[in-house]
């Protein structure tokens, strides 16, 4: 059985990566001139704040997932 063919409530995924991947892809944005950087990082910290991410793993380790990704795209 896929994720797709299963009821919605039945469907987990890692909100570390869901974080991780709009890390990666708002700092593809970015690098991209979609966003400034600070456009690009309030996004993402109001992300960790309304998902919970911040109360699950601290506010650096949300901090570290951001730097990362922005390093990456080497903007």
């Amino acid at each position: 059985m896929t994720a797709a063919s299963l009821p919605l409530e039945q469907i987990r995924v890692d909100p570390i990566d869901v974080f991780v991947a709009r890390c990666d892809a708002r700092a593809l944005l970015f690098a991209a001139g979609e966003y400034t950087l600070h456009e690009a990082v309030d996004l993402l910290q109001a992300d960790a704040e309304h998902s919970g991410l911040i109360q699950l793993i601290g506010q650096d380790a949300v901090q570290l997932f951001m730097a990362a990704a922005f390093e990456a795209v080497d903007a």
